[in-house]
């Protein structure tokens, strides 16, 4: 039987995003699952979210007991960082082949080595150093190639009621937010386990 697909809707500037992440790289091997990462622009869906905006005490407690909780290290950016070139980044290198080491790279660049990911020349550094052409994918995001596909995910995202981020879809139920690793083995094996009884029946 092939692997559940879950639907993950993401953001690169959302520091919940990286720690789920790398919890979900914790149970690598451990569930029959497939995730699909959907990239949303948070600023666009949400006029609370301003670009450039310095990252608030009361969020930044948020991430940080967030990352406790899971066992996550990483980097706050000081301010919400611009991802929209980096999310139709991730479309090109999809169309590429060479989504996995694109994703890998942005969300290391934000998390691990603090950089700027909405700034042009260092957003394409990071999708060289992943194997992709700077070039190309350059080409591609100035004459904005992949937004609307960008923008399409985010109306699916709308439609199904997506309000935080991550968001893991199972099913037509919309699972927000990320816990530790255990927890999130359960959650999605009962999920795993009821689609496939719907499945045989």
């Amino acid at each position: 039987m092939p692997s559940t697909v879950i639907p993950v809707y993401y953001d690169y500037a959302s520091s919940l995003c990286y720690i789920a992440k790398k919890v979900m790289e914790q149970l690598t091997g451990q569930l029959d699952v497939e995730l699909l990462w959907k990239g949303v622009q948070i600023s666009r869906r949400h006029p609370g979210w301003r670009n450039g905006e310095v990252i608030g005490e009361e969020a930044r407690g948020k991430i940080l007991r967030v990352a406790r909780e899971t066992g996550i290290a990483l980097r706050i950016p000081p301010r919400w960082i611009d991802s929209a070139y980096a999310l139709e980044g991730a479309e090109f290198a999809k169309d590429q082949g060479q989504f996995s080491a694109y994703h890998d790279a942005v969300f290391a660049a934000v998390f691990e080595e603090g950089k700027d990911i909405g700034d042009l020349p260092t957003l394409l550094r990071v999708a060289e150093s992943a194997g992709l052409s700077s070039t190309a994918l350059e080409h591609a995001l100035t004459t904005g190639m992949f937004t609307a596909r960008v923008q399409a995910t985010e109306a699916e995202a709308a439609t199904f009621g997506v309000i935080g981020y991550p968001t893991f879809l199972l099913g037509e139920f919309p699972l927000t937010g990320i816990q530790p690793a255990d927890t999130m083995r359960l959650l999605l094996q009962r999920y795993v386990e009821q689609s496939r009884k719907h499945v045989r029946h």
